[in-house]
This record gives structure tokens, sequence and C-alpha cells, in this order.
């Protein structure tokens, strides 16, 4: 038997097998090649052998590529694939497949993440250095997952090295980052700790005054006082109780605070993700597996106004608690089940406001907390028919209980109150439920390549109610209730995959249309601050997305990289909503093209860049202005009837690592670049202002975020 593996040298052993053997192979670290390798499995990096629409992120490549100040960032990375776009520039919101960004489903160790970004969504929370693996689907989704219509985004932590330690890190111009892993007990247990801390606001405040003393035209009014700052923690243990029992911990801790006086000068948030996972792996038999979970997530926000007779706070958080149970059975070497069940607990407390100060002019007030459980149980069967065709097939049941202490109301045609029913604690209020059927088939044809197909619907209890598309902390999460009703979505896709026959290039087209039931929007001049009747300011009704993605891949050799392009379209139509017509979405952006390419001059240097494309997202503006009794006011284009422009930019970056020298053990590597090459100023914001003196008139302003933005970083680790 051989074992290898690029950056290790071959294991080989001659075996003489009676029955069952289990061998545990540590290979050990070729010094000649390179340090870091990125281990998959074999059947995951063939693209005939993967679900339709899946992909699974190579990290050593995003780790190269330029980034926002030099900070990696791997939702940044997703963007650049076919059918993910960011819903707003600069941001890590993502829309996949015309979805919007509360439609993800983003999992750390099986955890969820309700809010997977930091510093207004300019980059996420997951630090690379903690992370082993990314995998996105958004076209069949197994049915161990749901609560989700889009996507779901499985990113799985390091268990740590449970041979020797090893310390890493970085420091960059906006953040540093510390990891060490280490054995316990050598070969039987090992943990894993990476920190990271950002300080870009100092950065920003002190190269700000900077240009500004200098006398640079669009630094002279510039405001010192920035505070954005953030950090995180994750960290997982493992522990080896015996060959078939096996003990894993991880948790993740996140803090966010931000203050920038350009997008809001009158107030600052804060934010953050608090998750942990207890993970019990269990070897029955040869044929049979269990992982067993219980999972903690909680996601809590506040908006602080300051300066302000009001002065006062505001706060709301959600909590989860679950229990979890997969099992895999290989039934034969054709049928593998994957089985399994969950209880979820929600906990919503929707928000509260809190006077800061005894001069505050605000009172005292709290919405009405909301309780919830979701049961789900699932069955998946991937089976192999033949040499050519495998099929994955199964379904999802799951439930959703709403429970008192509540209050609903009841509503005449205007939406006005006219009886309240009150719930004791406890008391069934509401209960949805519903199935959802998966299936893909995937059929390798005689040259290589592959012919797949899927159907998938997905069923969401959960909402997140917002006027914004930038994802803000202040946008609060609801489930549904007596008057919003779950979404669900189907979606069906058919593509065609394949290789060339040196396995150099690798290519897919894909086509997907999807219709989706009891999507949500607000009203025309919605209140949704601390508004105890939220019902009243959405509707829901249907919407539709459809499109084509293509995607080729350059995997061998010096020069890599991988181009990629969709066109799509997405839009809604809700009875109470824009004249009852069908508009477009925030984030419906027809053309979406991307180039990723890399270049390998040594073993030490490689340089890489990145060129985006994307049509204009739509909003809604004000048109126009009229008096009435003095008093302007402006009136608004139909719902997102204004097209903004196209978006583009171009980034380049280097990485030199060290020389090689075997009696050293510190090994560093450094990071240089420019992000948006030639100073395109694509919009983050559009506002409009009214004319103090002249109330009839109107100016339109376009904010941008970044403009040519060089940057450097040191990586190291020994």
């Amino acid at each position: 038997m051989k074992v290898s593996y690029l950056g290790y040298k071959t294991y080989t052993k001659n075996l003489d097998i009676a029955g069952n053997t289990l061998l545990n192979i540590s290979l050990i670290e070729d010094s000649n090649i390179l340090n870091e390798v990125l281990i998959k499995a074999k059947g995951k990096n063939d693209i005939t052998n993967s679900e339709p629409g899946s992909h699974i992120l190579n990290l050593d490549r995003i780790k190269k590529m330029p980034a926002v100040a030099g900070e990696v960032d791997i939702l940044k990375g997703l963007q650049l694939l076919p059918g993910i776009q960011t819903s707003q520039e600069g941001t890590t919101n993502l829309s996949i497949r015309g979805g919007s960004h509360d439609q993800n489903l983003f999992l750390l160790d099986d955890a969820p993440i309700y809010n997977p970004s930091h510093a207004l969504g300019f980059f996420s929370v997951f630090n690379p250095d903690a992370i082993k693996n990314v995998k996105v689907y958004k076209s069949f989704i197994p049915s161990q997952f749901g609560g989700r219509l889009s996507s779901v985004v499985d990113v799985r932590m390091k268990e740590g090295n449970n041979n020797e330690q090893k310390i890493s890190g970085g420091i960059g111009l906006i953040a540093s980052r510390f990891t060490i892993e280490s054995p316990i007990v050598k070969e039987k247990s090992s943990f894993i700790i990476s920190s990271r801390y950002s300080y870009a606001g100092f950065v920003v405040n002190t190269l700000g005054s900077g240009l500004s003393e200098l006398g640079v035209k669009s630094f002279r009014d510039f405001n010192p006082n920035k505070e954005i700052n953030f950090f995180d923690i994750n960290a997982k243990v493992n522990v080896e109780l015996n060959e078939n029992n096996h003990l894993y911990f991880s948790t993740y801790v996140g803090r966010d605070h931000f203050f920038y006086s350009e997008i809001d000068d009158s107030s600052s948030m804060d934010w953050g993700n608090i998750t942990g996972n207890l993970r019990w792996n269990y070897i029955v038999n040869t044929r049979l597996f269990v992982n067993t979970m219980l999972v903690y997530s909680k996601y809590d926000y506040s908006y602080i106004l300051r300066d302000d007779i009001r002065e006062f706070k505001w706060l709301a958080e959600m909590q989860e608690f679950d229990l979890k149970s997969d099992f895999d059975f290989y039934l034969n070497p054709s049928n593998h089940l994957k089985f399994g069940f969950s209880i979820e607990n929600h906990f919503y407390e929707p928000g509260k406001l809190i006077p800061r100060n005894t001069e505050s002019i605000t009172k005292r007030f709290e919405l009405e907390g909301k309780k919830t459980i979701e049961g789900n149980i699932y069955i998946n069967n991937t089976q192999k028919i033949g040499n050519h065709l495998k099929v994955n097939y199964g379904f999802r049941y799951s439930s959703f209980f709403l429970l008192g202490n509540a209050s609903v109301n009841q509503y005449d045609e205007d939406f006005n109150i006219i009886a309240t029913k009150k719930y004791k604690n406890g008391e069934l209020v509401k209960f949805y439920q519903g199935l959802e059927p998966r299936i893909s088939a995937n059929y390798i044809l005689n040259n290589g390549h592959a012919i797949k197909a899927a159907f998938t619907r997905t069923k969401q209890y959960q909402h997140l109610i917002s006027n914004s598309t930038l994802g803000l902390p202040t946008d609060v999460w609801l489930p549904s209730d007596t008057y919003i009703k779950p979404q669900t979505a189907n979606q069906y896709s058919l593509g065609y995959y394949g290789s060339t026959k040196d396995k150099n290039f690798d290519f897919f087209t894909e086509i997907y249309y999807k219709s989706m039931n009891n999507v949500i929007d607000y009203i025309d001049n919605a209140d949704l601050f601390l508004n105890p009747n939220i019902e009243t300011q959405v509707l829901s009704g249907t919407g539709e997305a459809y499109g084509i993605e293509f995607l080729l891949e350059k995997k061998k050799g010096k020069f890599n990289g991988w181009l990629s392009y969709t066109w799509s379209n997405t839009e809604r139509s809700i009875e109470g909503i824009n004249n009852n017509l069908t508009y477009p979405t925030t984030y419906n952006k027809q053309h979406n093209f991307s180039t990723t390419l890399s270049y390998k001059f040594s073993e030490r240097f490689n340089i890489s860049s990145i060129f985006k494309y994307t049509s204009g997202g739509f909003i809604t503006v004000p048109v126009g202005t009229f008096n009435h009794y003095g008093a302007s006011f402006s009136y608004y284009s139909s719902r997102n009837g204004y097209k903004l422009p196209s978006y583009h930019r171009m980034d380049i970056s280097a990485n030199l690592k060290s020389k090689k020298n075997t009696n050293r053990r510190w090994q560093g590597e450094w990071s240089f670049g420019v992000y948006n090459l030639y100073n395109r100023k694509n919009i983050f914001s559009l506002f409009v202002k009214q004319n103090p003196e002249y109330l009839a008139q109107s100016k339109a302003y376009k904010m941008y975020l970044y403009g040519a933005t060089p940057y450097i970083s040191y990586y190291f680790k020994f």
C-alpha cells in the first residue's frame, strides 16, 4: 500500500489482510516542497463527481488573491464564482441565484452564523487561519440542510495538530492575527486557538488626518473620529476517547463596534456572534457512523444614538439551542444512506429602548419576545447505478411551532386593530409544516464528461425585516407568525460538466429556474424601527429567478485561475407594492463576470490578479418634489425603478516567501498589492438632499468606498 500527498513523503507498507483492519497513518512533511497544502478528498476534486451547483473553495488560492487592505476574505472569494454576487458594493452580503442575503445559511462547524460580517459588511467573520474547508451548495442542497431558501455555505474549522506545536500569524494595515495549534496528548487529542483584531478606525483616522494636512483634495474636510474595530476568536478541541469514539468542541466569539460619520454622524452600532458545538462521533461498526451535536448560537446587536436629546440605546438579540443527530449507513457499495433529526429552539428579543442618561427624553420601551421550536427529520440516499449514473434523492420534513407568551392582533381592511388575542406561556400560537423533496442525477458520459440535473424544494421560517441592502445590524430577525408565512422555493437546474483529456482544465455550464412563494417586502413609507405591529409594514407575494452560469478553470501548471460569467434575472410580484406590477429586486444584476489569474514564478514568488464586472443594481429614488401648504415633499420612482451604474475593478497582488532554511523553523511571507488598481469610483450609496434655501430643488450625491488602495502584509509561522 502506498499513501502519498503533495508536500509529504510517500508512505509504503506491505499488508496481509485477514479481516477488518484500522490503520492510523501520519505522513512526514517533505521540507523540499511547499509547506502549505490543501488536503481534499479525491472524489471531491473531480468536477464530474460533485453535486450539481456545488463548489469547494481552494483556501490556498484565496490566500494569494488580492484583498481589501490585505485582509484575506472567504466570502469575497465566493463572490468570484458563478451565480454568487454581492448584494452591495464593498460588503460580504451574498446574493445567490436571485436570493436576498438573509436566504443563505452560514454554518461554522454546524452552528448557524446570523450575521457573517465585520465592519458593516466590509469583511467576513471567517478567519482564514482557522478554517479547514468551505463548501457552498446553491443548486442541489442535501437533505440534512434546511431553514434557508437559496444556499448553504458550510464552513469547517481546523482541528489542531496532534503531533507537534505550530504557531502562525500575520500583521496587516488594518488587522493582525495569531494562531496556535498543539497536541494535548500526542496523537490522541489536540487544540487550536486563532484570534484576530482589527484597528481599522485608528488607521483611517491617522491616514486621513495626514492627507488632510497635506492638502489632498478629497481629504481636506476629513473628520478624524472614525470608530471601526472588531475582534474574533476561534477555538477547537478534539479528543480521541478510543478507536470508536471521538469528541469535538468548537466555539466562535466575535464583536464589532462601528461609527463612520460619512455614513451616519449621529449614531454608532455594536454587534456580535457567539457559537458553540459539542459533537460526539461514534463508529457503531464498519457500516454505521453517528454524529450527535449540541449546538448554541447567539447574535446580539445594538444601536446607540448620541449627541441628541433623545440619547438612547437600542438592543436586540436572538438565541438558538439545537440538538442534532446524523447517521451515515453504508447499505452496500452502491448505496449510502444518510438520515437524522434536529430539534431547534429559537428565542427572539426583537428590540428594547433604554435611555442612556437621566437627561434623555426617551422612555424605556420593549417589544414582545417570541419563542419557536422547529423539528426536522430527513433521509437521503446516494445510489450508484452501473458505471455511469449516480442519483442522490431524499426528503426533509420540517415543522414549526410559534409559542406564547404572546399577543396577536386582528385588523380591519385599513390595518386598524379591532381585537387582540392573548396566549399563555407555552401555548401554541401558530403551526406550520412542510415536505421538502430533493433529487439530483449525475450521468457520466464515456468521454469523462457529465450531465447533471437537480430539483430542490426549500422552506424558510425566519425572516430578516429590512429596507437596506447593506445588511445593517439593526435589521430585525423575526419568525413566521399568524400573518408572516414561511417562504418556500422550488429550484430546477440542468448542467454540463467536464474536463479536458489532460485534466488541466475544468469547465461547466448550468441553467436554473427558481420560483418563490411568500417572499416579503416592506410597504411604501414603512416604519420598521421598534414597531410592535411589524406585520402591518410588510407584504408577501411571489418571486422568480432564472439564469445561466459558465465557469472555465485551469488548475495545473505555473499559470492557473478561472473565468466566470453569469447572466441572471430576478423579480418580485407582491400585491399592494408598485401598483401590483412586477418589479426587479435591488440585487438584480443581470451580468456578472470575473477573472482570477495567478502565475507562479518560483516556489517563493507568485503574482495574482482579479477583474470583476457586474451590471448595476436597482433602487428607488426621488424623481421630483412638490409643495403642500408651504412644506416640500419628495415623490418617488416605481419600486426599484432606477438602475445604478455598472461596477468594475481590477486588483493585483504579489506574494514573496522567505528562503528555505532547514535549520530554522521560522517561515515568513510578504504580501503586497493594490486593490482597485485604476481607481474606479464604484457607487456605494446614493442619497438625495433638498436645497435648504429653495425646497423645490434637490440634489443627488454618490458615495464611494475605495479609490486605488495599496496594501502590505506580513505572515509568519513556526
